[in-house]
């Protein structure tokens, strides 16, 4: 198990998850896509604790950007590559809006991880537009959807007090972000919009085989929520 070998991951979030879940998501978001992150630079959208920046260096990364919105998480992040010997040159975190960095510099990437974060927003076309403007060939996604063969997102509000939340935005109103979840076709949609097509979805299946009762990943194995990798298309130039 991944994580067990960097327990103080398990520490530096107060987001309710468990043990078995965050090494069955290495599984699914790592693991399984050990390929992509060889070499690789890579973008971390709302990093959190660093834990995926972290893992995707463990993975062969060659360096690690980690954008997050919530300034004492990037200071846990490096503490916490600090503490586990990440050479501090593979690694840089920005605390500030996802949206606002990413507009704001000139971002490059192979790879671009979109953990936890897509169903805490609404700014579809915004957030794609950056992440192919960092020239990106792959986007890993893992997000809470919506079950259904129609291309929908389903809105709801979210308060930006609780850390696994959105974070605030120059558009939220008495700190209420409106978020959405979408569909797996809407995913594919937007994704195809920006030049982007799903490649594979992570096996949750295999994965899920021997820890189904784990009540964290039911939401893995009921199909509300998934672990997609897209692929870059090659257009003439």
């Amino acid at each position: 198990m991944f994580f067990d070998r960097y327990p103080r991951f398990y520490e530096t979030s107060d987001i309710q998850t468990s043990r078995v879940q965050m090494n069955l998501r290495h599984e699914a978001i790592i693991a399984q896509h050990r390929d992509a992150f060889a070499g690789a630079r890579v973008i971390d959208i709302a990093s959190h604790d660093g834990r995926w920046s972290f893992a995707a260096l463990e993975a062969g990364a060659a360096d690690v950007l980690g954008i997050e919105g919530r300034e004492s998480l990037v200071a846990d992040a490096y503490v916490n590559l600090a503490q586990y010997g990440a050479d501090e040159s593979r690694y840089r975190f920005i605390a500030g809006d996802v949206f606002a960095v990413m507009a704001g510099e000139a971002l490059q990437a192979d790879v671009v991880m979109c953990l936890g974060f897509l169903y805490h927003t609404t700014r579809y076309n915004e957030l794609l537009h950056h992440i192919r403007s960092t020239g990106a060939r792959i986007l890993i996604i893992d997000t809470e959807i919506v079950q259904g063969i129609e291309p929908f997102v389903s809105l709801r509000t979210e308060n930006v007090e609780r850390q696994g939340n959105a974070v605030l935005d120059p558009y939220a109103v008495d700190g209420r972000m409106l978020v959405g979840r979408p569909s797996l076709p809407a995913t594919a949609t937007m994704l195809e919009a920006y030049g982007y097509a799903i490649d594979r979805l992570s096996d949750w299946r295999a994965i899920l085989r021997d820890n189904d009762t784990d009540r964290t990943v039911r939401v893995y194995a009921e199909g509300r929520r998934v672990t997609v990798r897209a692929v870059r298309r090659h257009t003439a130039p």
